[in-house]
């Protein structure tokens, strides 16, 4: 039995019946001797061609033709009919209803190259059947046995820190060339080798969706798409050896394709309940961590990137309007991808909270230099409350309470026009320190009190606001306004007779600041003239 070049395993070919001298074999056409044979079937019915799997030997002693023996005709037919089902030879048994095979069959197996071999008279039939199916079981067996072989050497990818690319490099070594995964738009998620990997995408966005075979210049390529969690992938593999890649591609990428399967959904659970355990560290410090409880809470920490005694901020933050309805809104996953790339240790929780529904998503962060990179990622399409740092597990429930308070300032200001949508609690001035103590509900039936007849004028209200935001500065103010400066003393004067004391007293000024100050900080960002506070 010789050895396939390719892939080195054995294959049963017409060369090996030949040289077998027990099946007395004598080659009366030779065609391709080297010809690979899968399995062999005596017929002596018409249309035989019909029942054959691709690459079979039919045994016929003529029975056929034994009425016409004359007759051309079925003869050639029948060779035909062997080459177009791809049959691998024909052996002629003699002895039987012919003396020699007829001179019709030999003319017609060679104008077509067709191998035509003799079987002596003392040979049986079922000897022959069972040389050649046991040989062809033995190289089947061996490609089960291949087939198994590449389903673990790929599946040792699993293991790796990387499973993709880890199995992108075995693919490539398999193959003694390159491979490549595209996403769907033909970002190269991993690759190895020295292909024309861009020209291969080029090739594969050019091309009907569905497996492929093409060549890239002295590259076969093989490709098979697919699709993880509801996104289309692109697997490929480039080899220079074109027979190698045809003997092992079909098996390699659809096992390749399995196990990257295997890869998300293995990565899906630990992320499941690496999210389910940062949802219940989340909860408990929220809900108060007690002395006893304090070690083992830093030992859950410590399982996400925390050191024991590092600082810690609480974060409570919700999506912006509608960026979430129009896919703004930055997922929790990708959050968690954008503190790994920062290196910055992060539990999470996007689990609502029943009394609070409106809030998003709540985590606890280490206080690191990376951070507040992480919290403007967040910030791009959140509102996000900061609290201060702390060490002390303890008192976490205060500061979660800080979050909360400083996500709520940061909601407020944003509905008065302010475009900063972070507020970090421990930042701000005493004045919004002071204000987020209020009770809104008093707040709002005091303010309707002391500054109703303001409110109720809002060009007065408007200038008031500018002018506080503009510190006082009259020229500046009617800059802003479009008007006159003495269009803006005189409307100051009417506020103070509505708010009953001069606009430059101080106990004025921070009454009107107090009440007002989020619409103060918001025309306050949009003065070029002003730095922002």
């Amino acid at each position: 039995m010789s050895t396939d070049s390719r892939g080195g395993w054995p294959q049963l070919t017409l060369r090996d019946l030949v040289d077998e001298p027990s099946l007395q074999l004598t080659v009366e056409e030779p065609g391709d001797l080297s010809a690979v044979v899968r399995s062999a079937h005596s017929i002596e019915i018409a249309d035989a061609a019909s029942w054959l799997r691709p690459r079979s030997i039919v045994l016929t002693t003529g029975l056929q033709f034994a009425a016409a023996p004359d007759d051309p005709a079925p003869q050639r037919r029948l060779i035909a009919d062997l080459v177009s089902a791809d049959a691998a030879a024909l052996l002629f048994g003699t002895g039987v209803h012919f003396d020699q095979v007829p001179r019709a069959i030999r003319a017609a197996a060679r104008e077509r190259n067709f191998p035509l071999l003799s079987v002596g008279g003392g040979s049986r039939f079922a000897a022959i059947e069972d040389f050649i199916n046991r040989g062809a079981l033995s190289a089947e067996t061996y490609l089960l046995k291949r087939a198994v072989w590449l389903q673990n050497d790929l599946l040792h990818a699993l293991s790796a820190a990387d499973p993709v690319s880890a199995l992108v490099v075995r693919l490539g070594t398999l193959c003694k060339g390159a491979a490549v995964l595209y996403e769907g738009a033909g970002r190269i998620v991993a690759s190895t080798g020295h292909g024309p990997l861009r020209l291969v995408w080029e090739e594969i966005s050019a091309r009907e969706p569905g497996p492929q075979r093409f060549v890239v210049g002295q590259w076969m390529v093989a490709t098979r798409p697919f699709r993880l969690r509801g996104s289309g992938f692109q697997l490929a593999v480039a080899s220079r050896n074109r027979s190698l890649l045809d003997d092992i591609s079909p098996e390699l990428l659809e096992t390749a394709e399995r196990v990257l399967a295997a890869a998300n959904a293995s990565r899906s659970l630990v992320i499941s309940q690496e999210r389910a355990e940062a949802a219940r560290i989340v909860s408990a410090l929220r809900g108060g961590v007690t002395t006893s409880q304090v070690r083992q809470t830093w030992d859950r920490l410590r399982a996400f990137g925390f050191r024991v005694g590092d600082a810690l901020r609480l974060v409570a933050a919700s999506p912006i309007g509608d960026r979430a309805a129009r896919g703004a809104a930055t997922t929790a996953e990708a959050l968690l991808e954008a503190a790994e790339a920062e290196g910055v240790p992060l539990v999470l929780s996007d689990t609502r909270d029943a009394e609070d529904p409106t809030t998003g998503l709540t985590a606890v962060i280490a206080e690191r230099d990376a951070a507040a990179a992480w919290l403007g990622v967040l910030a791009r399409t959140h509102l996000v409350g900061v609290s201060g740092a702390f060490c002390d597990l303890t008192v976490a429930s205060r500061y979660a309470h800080e979050a909360e308070t400083a996500w709520h300032l940061a909601g407020r200001r944003h509905d008065r026009g302010s475009d900063q949508t972070i507020v970090r609690l421990d930042e701000v001035d005493f004045a919004a320190w002071l204000l987020t103590r209020r009770d809104d509900a008093q707040v709002a039936d005091r303010l309707e009190r002391h500054f109703g007849a303001l409110i109720k004028s809002p060009d007065l209200l408007e200038t008031a606001v500018l002018y506080l935001a503009c510190d006082q500065d009259v020229k500046r103010t009617a800059e802003l306004l479009f008007i006159h400066p003495n269009t803006v003393r005189y409307r100051l004067r009417n506020v103070e007779q509505l708010v009953g004391g001069r606009i430059t007293s101080a106990q004025v000024v921070a009454n009107l600041y107090l009440a007002f100050q989020d619409d103060i900080l918001a025309r306050t960002e949009r003065d070029p003239g002003r730095q922002r506070r």
